[in-house]
């Protein structure tokens, strides 16, 4: 029989079922990597870190040029962990895997959510920069934004 979802596997850890993750996507191993971050969301879907390794899982396959795989893991994301620390990130790469998947129109809303959402965020900066170079109108900066 499989295990039950949710049940600890015999002798895993969230701890260590995470850190061997990373180390396989630090080392460029993305199957490996993005299967146990896999197991680690399967297992530990609603701990601190589950939002880094749906994160990661999108960013593997952005990188690996696999733009469906990676748009289906960033809206996973967006919609099972809405506020968390790798929201800016995912936004931004979404819009970036939309743009080179031929949707324009659909990155340029990424980026202006992004921007809206996040208006002093480093990644706010990065999607202006996005939009300039789609030729659409960039939001305005953030009121009280650092000037550089």
């Amino acid at each position: 029989t499989s295990p039950q979802a949710g049940a600890l596997p015999s002798g895993v850890s969230a701890e260590q079922l995470y850190t061997a993750a990373m180390r396989d996507r630090t080392s460029g191993n993305a199957d490996l990597s993005i299967a146990q971050f896999v197991d680690y969301l399967k297992y530990f879907g609603n701990t601190d870190l589950a939002p880094n390794a749906q994160f990661y899982i999108g960013e593997i396959e952005y990188l690996r040029g696999d733009y469906t795989a990676s748009l289906a893991a960033f809206d996973k994301l967006l919609e099972a962990y809405p506020d968390n620390s790798k929201t800016p990130d995912a936004l931004l790469l979404k819009g970036r895997a939309l743009v080179k998947s031929g949707y324009k129109a659909e990155g340029r809303k990424e980026f202006d959510s992004l921007i809206k959402k996040y208006p002093s965020h480093e990644n706010s900066a990065k999607a202006r920069t996005e939009l300039r170079a789609l030729g659409s109108a960039a939001a305005p900066a953030a009121a009280g934004r650092k000037k550089r």
